[in-house]
């Protein structure tokens, strides 16, 4: 069976990894737990994208070369995700020899395939983005759409991609959802693009950008680093399955990598929508794909800011995953804080909409939910199991699967669709139902009248539910559902203490 295959965005190295960097990431750390624990396994992709002029720009002001520059960062980076225990299978650097090679490889077909074509012309370029930009998507002041900067004015002799050869195709596969966007609203946005005349053929190489991969039929030219960078995701997979392509047909490269090829869902902030659902895909059928080997969904989130104001040093409202990982290690045990933000980007923020995120709102999201709802619940059962002597007690095996099967077809539906907020509201009414069994039943009383069998019966339920749902917080608090276990194997412990 074919792997579930998920990517992040490939983050451009010119800072340490920020809130909106960990959003992505763990959204596609969690998809990728799921399908290991309950389908065919994952192949969950991220990396570094490393070239363009911002890059060297920045590595210049701290007095280092470009390549020097990226590998410290990416280190970093890395380094940041193992401690944030984020599960990749592989991390791709866009300065990997076998990357260079691939994307040479690959403007060498789009020419030969005849998609690309040499074109001098003036343009406006906003380096923030690395990306050209046309009059009418700059803001008041004629600034970016993204960045608080002019555009520079361009003028190149360039090789052009043949955009507009591929996007009424394009527009067609989005329409019937052939290539999925999530949510509606971005499907709608891409749509309008796809509509406007400044969608036109585009630059895929530069001239005076020396910090790139160079053309390998143009020494003049480098490639632009938006194609260079979404053929990671092809790249990568390549390479890790040891895939030879040097002179071999693209639909015998794509037979070799199909137990996993093509991405099930690529996780993406709303400002890259256009390079992932237009250029992306016109690219790959350039290349020689046909429609069913395209990606398939791409989930599009949102942007977090803090207290309802942009984070900034100068406002000193920035929230980092390593802090807030690090405050609630000293709380609720070491490798354990990040599990707490975890929760509270998923809970705090529907995929698509924006959030906001302070220390104060997550210290109230562990009180309310983690400490008073969940950890208070299985302390409760638990407590009364140890009293009445019922710790080990199950339901019936026939009867455990059945509750298992009726819960996992609900919270399979939520996955299905990426909805991690649905998913973790599910989890948390299914841990609300024992509480309100709890003061129903009251078990205490039941213990008090020598009911017995009916005390062992209702804790024998609670005990197999807590069970479940230990497994289903799972992908979303990896190290607190084995806490769970722990607890509920008779180990003691404090799932989520107060703060006090």
């Amino acid at each position: 069976m074919k792997r579930f295959f998920v990517t992040t965005p490939i983050y451009y190295l010119n800072g340490a990894p920020h809130l909106g960097h960990y959003y992505s990431t763990t959204i596609a750390d969690i998809l990728a737990r799921y399908h290991r624990k309950n389908g065919a396994g994952a192949f969950f992709l991220t990396g570094t994208d490393e070239h363009g002029q911002k890059v060297a720009e920045k590595a210049s002001l701290v007095g280092l070369s470009p390549q020097a520059f990226t590998d410290e960062l990416s280190t970093e980076w890395k380094s940041t995700w193992q401690n944030l225990d984020i599960s990749y299978d592989h991390f791709i650097r866009t300065t990997d020899d076998y990357h260079t090679a691939f994307a040479q490889e690959v403007i060498h077909r789009l020419r030969e395939n005849g998609a690309i074509y040499e074109k001098e012309y003036d343009a406006l370029y906003c380096v923030g983005s690395e990306s050209f930009v046309s009059k009418s998507e700059l803001r008041e002041g004629g600034l970016c759409p993204d960045h608080d900067e002019e555009p520079q004015i361009v003028n190149e002799k360039n090789w052009f991609f043949k955009l507009t050869d591929y996007k009424d195709q394009v527009r067609r596969l989005i329409e019937t959802d052939v290539l999925e966007i999530k949510p509606q609203s971005r499907k709608n946005e891409v749509l309008e693009m796809l509509r406007s005349p400044d969608i036109q053929d585009f630059s895929v190489t530069r001239e005076r950008v020396t910090w790139g991969i160079p053309v390998p039929f143009d020494e003049n030219q480098t490639i632009y680093v938006w194609i260079d960078a979404l053929f990671n995701y092809m790249s990568a997979l390549i390479h890790s399955q040891g895939i030879e392509t040097s002179e071999r047909d693209i639909q015998d490269i794509i037979k070799d990598i199909t137990d996993i090829w093509a991405p099930d869902v690529q996780i993406l902030g709303k400002d890259i929508v256009k390079f992932h659902a237009i250029y992306w895909p016109a690219f790959l059928l350039a290349l020689g794909l046909n429609e069913t080997q395209l990606p398939k969904k791409l989930l599009v989130h949102g942007f977090f800011v803090s207290g309802g104001r942009k984070m900034s040093k100068s406002l000193g409202n920035i929230v980092t995953p390593q802090s807030v990982s690090a405050e609630y290690d000293q709380i609720i045990g070491a490798s354990r804080g990040n599990d707490v933000l975890r929760y509270y980007v998923v809970i705090e923020m529907m995929i698509g909409n924006d959030g906001d995120v302070t220390p104060e709102r997550i210290q109230e999201v562990y009180q309310s939910d983690l400490v008073n709802k969940i950890g208070n619940t299985y302390q409760r059962v638990l407590g009364m199991a140890r009293k009445y002597d019922l710790l080990t007690t199950r339901m019936a095996p026939e009867k455990q699967e059945k509750l298992a099967q009726a819960i996992q077809h609900k919270s399979q539906a939520y996955m299905n669709q990426q909805d991690l907020y649905g998913y973790v509201h599910y989890c948390l009414d299914l841990t609300g139902e024992i509480g309100r069994g709890i003061e129903l039943v009251k078990p205490w009383e039941l213990a008090k009248n020598g009911q017995d069998d009916e005390l062992k019966y209702h804790l024998s339920k609670w005990l197999t539910a807590l069970e479940i749902i230990a497994d289903l917080w799972e992908p979303i608090m990896p190290a607190s559902a084995i806490e769970m276990k722990s607890l509920l194997a008779g180990n003691q412990g404090m799932l989520f203490p107060r703060i006090s």
